[in-house]
């Protein structure tokens, strides 16, 4: 099992306990701090999501210069009754070893008494995680609890502006994997730990028409391990000009798009495998709670509620977002504007709707079944909608290309940092506009303290769980 984090709550972890790694401090002495955290049961990637980190107070710790640590019963109770209001699933405690560097691991005074503290909590709240973590200057180890029997966590994640793994089992990884000749051309880019990254990620995909089908085709060509496929529509004949590897006989036979791109991935014979969501549409809840599976999350979708959707995901999860849009601005007589849009979404970066990617007014109209939509445009109650997208495989392009290198970024950066919140390139003009957005105070999704890393504590908003018209009516 990982424990994930967002890269600000690493930030405070690390901030915290940075007095015990002063240079030259010879006796600093040990620190910590309780980590609050939900559950991500997902059975391909299950890990613990930092929700909180709870810092300590005066009083809260004894015994800090002789190196046996210990937390007051007054801060594991605070603790506690954190978890109980917020609905999570437990929390860590975590100290230093000021002596440590490279390597790192639980002291005979740890080993002694962690047993019955985490004994003691788990009598307090049985179905609750426990677990405790030691932090050297450049290592870390972990392990849970289960009374008095522990095993150990596998990797932290950090997740911010770019993706951060520190192993859990108390050493530094030192070592580099060898990669495949194939992927020789890449490693000015990509280097080979970035590669091994990359080859061990699920990415899901969510949309396989124009900007999908690009985008599984990059990744498989990129080296990463498995592609999760969500769509829920069949091929027809207005997808063969975008779509990439659409046939004629696919179009007539109604073959759903992902059962297509799965095809052609086996086929290359590489390494990368591929799994279809069944449904494929994430405004179900149960296709939904597959997005939790994946490590990473690419947008190809045309419309707001999904949009909405990945939103959350990204934040409740602690997986990055990268969505993709494009536009065509027409008139009757001439094109106007050829816009490609890539978004980076995440934890501690303003969400979609913070953009006005993302707007109300489409999400409300997107709620109504196709008569009443039709029925509302023809009232004139709403100008802010697209319900007819045009897209061409030039355009599509434009926009993967980019996405790709954003992903790319994430696991070995090579671009300006921090990246901006979006990219809008007007091909008409031939200009690209970095965009940078700033949260929106009282934003339910991105501005919300208890969302990030609260995993099922939040509900997500698919079908069965609001009403999106009676929200946006409230909101108004």
């Amino acid at each position: 099992m990982n424990l994930r984090i967002a890269e600000h709550h690493w930030e405070i972890v690390r901030r915290l306990t940075s007095l015990s790694f002063v240079k030259g401090l010879r006796f600093a002495p040990e620190t910590g701090c309780i980590l609050l955290v939900s559950h991500n049961d997902h059975p391909k990637a299950e890990s613990l999501l930092v929700s909180d980190v709870l810092a300590p107070q005066t009083g809260d710790f004894s015994d800090q210069e002789s190196g046996a640590l210990t937390f007051s019963s007054r801060y594991l109770r605070r603790a506690l009754l954190a978890v109980r209001e917020r609905g999570l699933a437990g929390f860590i405690t975590v100290h230093t070893h000021p002596l440590s560097d490279q390597r790192v691991g639980f002291s005979a005074y740890d080993d002694e008494n962690d047993p019955s503290l985490m004994e003691n909590l788990h009598d307090l709240e049985p179905a609750r995680k426990f677990g405790s973590m030691v932090l050297g200057k450049r290592s870390a180890c972990g392990r849970l609890w289960h009374g008095e029997s522990a095993y150990y966590l596998n990797e932290l994640v950090v997740v911010g502006e770019q993706l951060t793994f520190l192993t859990l089992d108390g050493r530094l990884e030192t070592t580099v994997p060898s990669p495949s000749d194939i992927f020789d051309r890449s490693l000015a880019l990509t280097g080979p730990g970035a590669l091994a990254r990359l080859a061990r990620s699920r990415i899901g995909i969510i949309g396989l028409s124009g900007t999908g089908s690009l985008m599984a085709e990059l990744l498989m060509r990129a080296g990463a391990g498995e592609l999760i496929l969500f769509e829920f529509d069949p091929a027809d004949r207005t997808n063969l000009g975008r779509v990439l590897h659409l046939r004629t006989r696919d179009a007539a036979d109604g073959v759903n798009k992902a059962t297509r791109t799965s095809q052609v991935v086996t086929e290359s014979g590489l390494s990368t495998t591929v799994t279809i969501i069944p449904g494929g549409d994430i405004r179900d809840p149960e296709v939904a709670a597959e997005l939790r599976g994946c490590d990473l999350l690419v947008g190809c979708v045309d419309r707001d509620w999904p949009r909405l959707i990945l939103c959350e995901v990204s934040y409740q999860y602690l997986i990055p977002l990268i969505d993709l849009g494009t536009e065509i601005g027409a008139s009757a007589s001439e094109v106007k504007s050829l816009d490609a849009r890539v978004s980076f979404v995440g934890p501690g970066r303003p969400c979609l709707l913070c953009s006005k990617v993302v707007t109300q007014e489409r999400l409300r109209l997107e709620s109504y079944h196709s008569e009443e939509q039709k029925r509302v445009l023809a009232m004139g109650y709403s100008e802010d909608i697209r319900l007819a997208v045009p897209a061409v495989m030039d355009l599509n392009m434009r926009a993967a290309a980019l996405a790709g290198l954003f992903i790319r970024h994430l696991y070995q950066p090579f671009l300006a940092s921090p990246l901006p919140h979006s990219v809008r390139e007007t091909v008409t003009n031939f200009s690209s506009k970095p965009q940078r957005v700033e949260s929106v105070d009282g934003c339910v999704v991105c501005n919300c303290p208890e969302r990030p890393g609260a995993g099922p504590a939040h509900q997500l908003t698919t079908r069965s769980s609001v009403n999106l018209c009676d929200q946006a009516a409230s909101e108004a």
